[in-house]
């Protein structure tokens, strides 16, 4: 097998990365990939001792095929900097695993990502694979996969035929799909709030941008029912996710089944609705912080139509 380069993108978290490469470490696959390895300059001064501290990590990384470490020399933040390192490397091997330094794999996430990458990249309607599952892990759902039209950037992989469509532009055309699109955008998350809310404020992120992207190319995800990856970043240290009271996702993922292919698949229709039913988006949310979400949603679309910016890009 031909082995995917791995891309982690870290920052200033020197706890997290240690925890993040030896779970990539204990993937028997690590010894065979190229690990690329972006580290992004301090945005402040208090941030300074973390990132030289995650550097000097880094920088004596082995247990891989071959460590490639680019320091930036000033920060670009996650998300430019993530759509560089994604096309860089996906545009030199043509197929790209993507890790943050947050997330914690299970043993054969690398098994099952690189087979995943073999056996889906003649399907085009295969846009990317996750291991990450926003379900609660059960006995049952052990070996189970699904389809979804969502797609979650906790451990995830592509191929640059489907990449090289990322909407780095978002424009006016694209409010008004969402619109037309919501409920099916949305599929039990707050993709559409999510997305008038950062149109408004002149940008988007990468993953709402490669979301939108594999939507609208009718793109799907392949997913575990049972995670492979822990997120270890609800703890208030990071960026998007900086709720101090936040609660991680602390699994036991190595104590699963052997993943084997082919895999054993539920049909589209069934996980869409498990996905909605299981969504803590909606179940956990008062029924008058929903409605204002809805509101607010109609609010900045019409807004955005009428009077805001004719296009924003990945900000």
């Amino acid at each position: 097998m031909e082995y995917a380069p791995i891309v982690l993108f870290v920052y200033k978290r020197l706890d997290h990365v240690t925890k993040t490469v030896a779970a990539l470490k204990a993937n028997p696959e690590a010894e065979q990939s190229v690990l690329y390895v972006y580290s992004d300059a301090p945005s402040k001064e208090a941030d300074a001792e973390g990132v030289e501290a995650v550097r000097e990590y880094i920088r004596s990384l082995d247990g891989f095929k071959e460590v490639v470490v680019t320091e930036r020399e000033s920060n670009w933040g996650i998300e430019k900097s993530v759509v560089d390192g994604v096309s860089t490397v996906i545009k030199k091997h043509g197929k790209v695993i993507v890790i943050e330094d947050d997330l914690q794999v299970c043993d054969q996430f690398l098994y099952y990502m690189n087979t995943c990458l073999n056996e889906y990249k003649a399907d085009r309607n295969v846009y990317s694979i996750t291991g990450y599952s926003f379900f609660k892990s059960l006995p049952e759902n052990d070996g189970v996969y699904g389809y979804t039209k969502s797609f979650c950037s906790w451990g995830w992989a592509t191929w640059l035929d489907r990449w090289q469509n990322l909407k780095r532009t978002i424009d006016k055309h694209d409010v008004r799909f969402v619109m037309g699109n919501k409920a099916a955008l949305d599929n039990g998350q707050d993709f559409s709030y999510l997305f008038m809310h950062q149109y408004k404020n002149g940008g988007v992120t990468w993953d709402v941008a490669w979301y939108l992207t594999c939507f609208a190319n009718k793109g799907l995800t392949v997913f575990p029912y049972n995670t492979m990856v822990n997120n270890l970043g609800m703890d208030g240290s990071g960026v998007h996710y900086n709720d101090p009271n936040g609660k991680n996702r602390v699994e036991s993922i190595n104590d699963r089944k052997k993943v084997e292919f082919p895999l054993s698949f539920v049909s589209l229709e069934k996980s869409t609705k498990d996905t909605i039913k299981q969504s803590p988006a909606w179940q956990d949310r008062p029924f008058a912080k929903k409605a204002k979400m809805l509101v607010r949603f109609w609010l900045n679309s019409f807004e955005i139509l009428v009077s805001g910016k004719k296009s924003v890009g990945i900000k």
